[in-house]
Formats: C-alpha cells, structure tokens, sequence
C-alpha cells in the first residue's frame, strides 16, 4: 500500500526516511520475562514487516507461519447434526470464538488479576460492530455476579409517525458511536 502511494509520488525524493532503533515498549517492561517476551514479539514483527519471517506454503506465498506460542489450541471436536449451524445463528457465540474467550480471559473473574492493566492487555481486534457485539457477549457471560440489563428508549413522539419506524428494525441498528438497543452489564 506504502509502495503504491508514496514511492511513486513525485514527492518521494524530498522525503527523509527515519528508523526506529530504540525498542522503547521492551525498555519500559516491568520485569525481565516480560521484556523478553515483548522482544521476541517486536522481532517477529519486524521479520513479518521486512517479509524475512517462515513463508507457509501450503497456504501461499502471502501467508506466513505462525509460531506456536501464539496459537491457541484448537482441539478437534465431532458436530453433532443439531449443532452444525450454530455459528451461523444470530445471536450464537461461535465455538472459535468461545475457545478465543476462554483462552485470553481465563482470570476474569481473579479479582486480584483482572483490572484495568488486565483488560487492556486482552483486547481483541476485530474487523465489524456485529463481532465486537459478540466477542462482548461472550465475555460478558463468563463474569460473575448479576447482571443489569438495559434497553434503548423506542418510541416515537407523534402518533402519525408511529407507521414508519418498526421497533424490530429500530433494535437491530447499529451505529458506531452509539450503544445497541440491549445492553448488559
């Protein structure tokens, strides 16, 4: 993407190309098993990012390999007919996405672990609303305690306009920026 944008510009020339040379992330760890795991990352990015990293064959020259220690197990587990499309179904949490949950929130519930620090050193990027909204869900239903739920007002001021806004639609819209019709927490 760089390389379509700015190599071709006629601008390029006049640009001055700085390199990073301090690993400021891993000199700011807490302890040395956290700078050398955070070294050990910064690494693999920059193979990634200098195309230097194990290339997968089997999948193509575009995909790489991916080290173990950054997967998470995947056992294999037999389908039974009526559960076969449960990931597709509204509202279903995926089992991927499940194992995904389970693996990176084990201690959610430590109250000596899960803080703030813990939270954020967890976050799960992902493409959509729709897929945040479920990773949520599915992180909010391994918490303990009670939860509240909470739903958007749908209503409609005047009597006249009552026909235009289904509330079936109206609780399925998601904007960014604004809170889903339910709610839990």
């Amino acid at each position: 993407m760089i390389d379509a944008c700015h190599k071709s510009s006629t601008l390029w020339p006049k640009f001055q190309q700085l390199h990073l040379r301090e690993k400021m992330r891993v000199m700011s760890a807490q302890n040395e098993s956290t700078a050398t795991e955070l070294a050990e990352f910064l690494e693999f990015l920059l193979q990634v990012g200098e195309e230097r990293h194990e290339i997968n064959p089997a999948l193509g020259p575009n995909c790489i390999k991916i080290p173990k220690n950054m997967l998470i197990e995947n056992p294999v587990e037999e389908v039974s007919k009526d559960r076969e499309d449960e990931d597709i179904r509204s509202g279903a949490i995926p089992r991927g996405l499940t194992q995904i949950v389970d693996e990176m929130y084990a201690d959610i519930n430590n109250p000596e672990i899960a803080n703030d620090e813990y939270f954020a050193n967890r976050t799960i990027l992902t493409t959509t609303n729709a897929v945040v909204q479920r990773i949520n869900e599915a992180v909010t239903q391994r918490l303990e305690g009670v939860s509240q739920e909470y739903l958007s007002t749908d209503s409609v001021e005047e009597d006249k306009e009552v026909h235009f806004f289904e509330q079936k639609v109206l609780h399925t819209v998601n904007i960014n920026g604004i809170l889903p019709h339910k709610l839990t927490l």
